[in-house]
């Protein structure tokens, strides 16, 4: 049990790739992925709030009706803007809160893919676009969340 914990955590941690690929990955596209991911987000939210009940009509969507609507909206909303505020901070500090909501929004895509899952039959981009996107976001915070730590590390002059 310990040891595939110890593997799936070295494959979480992108520790199979080499620290020049990570960075060329995550390093420069981080933000563009915070910022994807809040728009993203924003976009579903008003979706949702300006469709109405019709868009439960459609087979695509009917499973999202389980979701409390008036929570599912606000949720989005405010991890939206949070991530969008938070994508332009220099802090050391507030960019592991921008990790943080990075990892959180991932989960909150998961949401979504389960969603589009479970409204199997029929098959739609939803269940596959949604589940990249959650493994995009949950890579590119625990990227941030390393970066981060590991720059505050070097501004104090620890472990390095």
């Amino acid at each position: 049990m310990i040891k595939a914990f110890n593997w799936l955590h070295w494959l979480l941690d992108l520790r199979f790739l080499p620290d020049k690929i990570q960075n060329w990955l995550f390093e420069t596209g981080t933000r563009a992925i915070e910022v994807f991911s809040g728009l993203a987000m924003l976009g579903f939210a008003f979706t949702f709030l300006l469709a109405g009940d019709e868009l439960y009509k459609a087979d695509l969507y009917e499973k999202f009706q389980h979701l409390h609507k008036p929570s599912l909206i606000g949720i989005l909303v405010v991890v939206s803007i949070l991530q969008l505020g938070f994508a332009v901070v220099k802090s050391y500090h507030l960019k592991l809160v921008s990790s943080f909501l990075l990892m959180f929004s991932s989960l909150i895509w998961a949401v979504i893919t389960g969603m589009f899952i479970a409204g199997y039959p029929p098959v739609s981009t939803g269940m596959t676009t949604y589940a990249v996107l959650t493994i995009v976001c949950s890579f590119a915070g625990l990227y941030l969340n390393r970066h981060a730590k590991h720059l505050e590390d070097k501004k104090q002059g620890k472990g390095l």
